[in-house]
């Protein structure tokens, strides 16, 4: 799979997606009494003169105010939060764009970059439904249901293990979030992403096996519930198998080398490489001396955003988690969630020196 993934040292020109960006809209509003006596008609004449006139002061500022907000653009607080319906996914939208926030699948689903695959498999009561899923070549997002059919509340999953068919093998470590619908504790939503192997063919069919955690009816409102595993029932495992689109082997990763060199002291730290796909961004970052993650007296650069777009339509992409580079004992990489699909035209890398508790002013790295 990594044989797919394409350099790039220019960057290519693209089109940017934008949104309009929401405006706070104000509104002021003033309320004139009269508690004069009516009987002096000539006082209250020169008086409705005055607020006659106050009345078109306040109308026209108010007006160069609303023209002024018209006129200046808002900074867009996050792209996705308002996204439009999720169509048969919507279940998924409250809790994913409010709660989690995965702004690769987001974007997955607002570009339709995804696949429904609706198959489940039902035992003793227990019942997972695999919705939908999304992928390219650094990732895999599944999304799934999980009902419960014998008055069980459903605690959560207790695994979510997806291998390929062809290798026999696990497609990687997954992590996996969800929630229970509004109206019903034996109803679950979740997501399981997996960061596919590089060293690994990509996966064309795929055996998804589940097992659900549950307890009686009315025990998850009880606090002891979270501490206590004698309640807890598990489900037999629950296979399902589907087959991958092949769109999703289409998108190559891109990969940039910035080679951007910070100085901290007495060494030095490089942005010495960025790989872009439709649900990932990975960025490295390579030291003249071996990076010890747990040594805080030592100073490094830390990477706290991707700033994908332009202007106000720009989307900061948070990111996932920060590893050593297995490759390298000088080199440690994050990992971001991904816009790609909304063809950015402008990508920044948001980055911060630490030592110990003291941090350093924020810098922007142009990566394209």
């Amino acid at each position: 799979m990594s044989t797919s993934k394409k350099d790039s040292s220019q960057p290519s020109n693209s089109h940017l997606h934008t949104e309009q960006p929401s405006l706070s809209q104000m509104s002021h509003t003033s309320t004139l009494t009269d508690e004069e006596d009516v009987l002096e008609a000539k006082r209250m004449q020169s008086r409705f003169l005055w607020l006659d006139a106050r009345l078109l002061v306040v109308v026209g500022f108010t007006s160069v105010v609303m023209l002024i907000l018209l006129i200046v653009p808002m900074p867009t607080q996050s792209t996705y939060t308002t996204a439009n319906s999720w169509g048969k996914l919507e279940p998924f939208h409250q809790y994913q764009s409010d709660v989690i926030q995965n702004q690769s699948l987001i974007s997955a689903i607002k570009h339709n970059y995804i696949q429904y695959v609706n198959e489940s498999a039902e035992k003793d009561g227990y019942i997972v439904t695999v919705n939908a899923v999304t992928a390219d070549e650094n990732q895999l997002i599944l999304l799934y249901t999980a009902k419960s059919l014998n008055g069980q509340e459903i605690y959560g999953m207790n695994s979510v293990k997806l291998s390929s068919i062809a290798t026999g093998k696990p497609l990687g470590h997954s992590r996996n979030n969800g929630t229970h619908d509004a109206d019903s504790e034996n109803v679950f939503r979740g997501t399981t992403t997996i960061r596919l192997k590089s060293r690994e063919p990509f996966p064309q069919e795929i055996a998804a096996k589940f097992q659900i955690a549950s307890v009686d009816d009315g025990r998850l409102s009880d606090p002891v519930t979270n501490t206590s595993t004698e309640d807890m029932h598990y489900s037999p495992t629950l296979l399902i198998h589907f087959s991958l689109a092949g769109q999703f082997k289409r998108p190559e990763t891109e990969i940039v080398y910035p080679n951007h060199i910070i100085e901290l002291g007495d060494h030095k730290v490089a942005l010495t490489r960025v790989e872009m796909s439709p649900l990932e961004m990975r960025v490295r970052f390579t030291s003249d001396q071996p990076f010890e993650p747990y040594n805080t007296k030592k100073s490094w650069v830390e990477a706290t955003g991707i700033i994908a777009g332009e202007g106000d339509q720009a989307v900061l992409l948070r990111a996932l988690n920060r590893k050593m580079a297995f490759d390298d004992p000088n080199s440690y990489e994050y990992i971001f969630y991904s816009n790609l699909l909304d063809q950015p035209k402008t990508l920044q890398l948001q980055v911060v020196t630490r030592e110990a508790d003291n941090i350093g002013d924020t810098q922007l790295i142009q990566i394209k």
